[in-house]
């Protein structure tokens, strides 16, 4: 299984995201989802691990069947679960591009589309965050 970082702390990944002018990218998924494996294993991860997009975003990974525990923007106590439901997430995977504030600044992408677009589509929801928090694209 590829995964991202889980979200854990996103008090701290905002401070990150502000000190680096990049906003933070979720990849939204579910245990049981193929699409998402996909994606991840193809386009995600490896785009987290390489130039230049690995340095123009925050990645991190939620899951959201699961009530794993998180700290959220505002230092306050939350879980997976309920960071999908305030993003209106069901169907997966779905990347939400977000600033320091929890905003959403670019995407949403919402499932895995034509595989042969998907990179330029994440790439598109990156620079468009990176645009919003004054970052170029």
């Amino acid at each position: 299984r590829f995964n991202l970082p889980l979200v854990q702390d996103l008090a701290a990944d905002a401070a990150a995201s502000a000190r680096n002018n990049v906003p933070i990218f979720l990849f939204l998924d579910r245990y049981d989802c193929p699409y998402c494996e996909r994606a991840l294993a193809q386009f995600v991860v490896p785009m987290s691990k390489e130039p230049p997009w690995r340095d123009r975003a925050i990645f991190r990974q939620v899951e959201i069947d699961q009530p794993l525990p998180l700290v959220d923007f505002d230092g306050s106590a939350t879980t997976h679960r309920a960071l999908a439901t305030r993003y209106r997430v069901a169907l997966t995977p779905t990347v939400v591009v977000v600033d320091g504030a929890g905003r959403t600044v670019g995407g949403p992408v919402v499932g895995l589309l034509t595989a042969d677009f998907y990179a330029s589509y994440l790439e598109s929801a990156i620079d468009a965050g990176r645009r919003k928090l004054g970052g170029s694209g």
